[in-house]
């Protein structure tokens, strides 16, 4: 069921040296490709990085929370094409990330993803800038987020869901 799959996904910064294999990382992508996207325009691309060195590298994108990278086994940058979509990339690669995650952590996997939207570097550059050099990007491509993947080396206890009652309403004026 649906729910103890989500109940499952935490996300996971620390990763074991063992593999993820070609299929693993083909088999989540694949999923990923399901996703729906705003028109069924489509203008989601995906970047595989498994290179230690790179991996270690990209880990330094901004200044505070990418630095579980190095030691991911697979990273996977979720990148749009502002040209095919410039209202709704940002919603469309959302809705790619969360099913990347949650694919993950179907076939046993630990992974968490790092924002990109307004971070800087150690140097104070835009992560974005960074990030477009670094894959050699045009300007039409937006990076909107990195997952890092990998077999978990921690565990994380169950999350706690927001209240319902307060978090849960049948009016909009019951908004308070």
């Amino acid at each position: 069921m649906l729910l103890d799959l989500v109940k499952k996904r935490r996300s996971i910064r620390k990763f074991t040296d063992e593999k993820v294999s070609d299929e693993e990382i083909r088999k989540i992508i694949e999923i990923a490709l399901h996703a729906p996207t705003a028109k069924n325009q489509n203008p989601v691309r995906y970047i595989v990085i498994k290179d230690k060195e790179r991996l270690k590298e990209l880990s330094k994108y901004k200044k505070v929370g990418s630095a579980f990278l190095a030691g991911a086994n697979v990273a996977i940058a979720v990148v749009t094409d502002t040209e095919i979509a410039p209202v709704t990339n940002h919603q469309d690669a959302s809705i790619v990330a969360t099913y990347l995650l949650l694919a993950a952590a179907e076939m046993g996997l630990g992974a968490t993803w790092g924002n990109v939207t307004n971070a800087v570097n150690e140097e104070g550059r835009a992560s974005q800038d960074v990030l477009k050099e670094f894959f050699k990007l045009d300007d039409k491509f937006n990076v909107e987020c990195i997952i890092g993947i990998g077999h978990s080396a921690e565990e994380k206890s169950e999350k706690i869901p927001f209240d319902y009652d307060e978090n849960v309403f049948e009016d909009l004026d019951a908004v308070k």
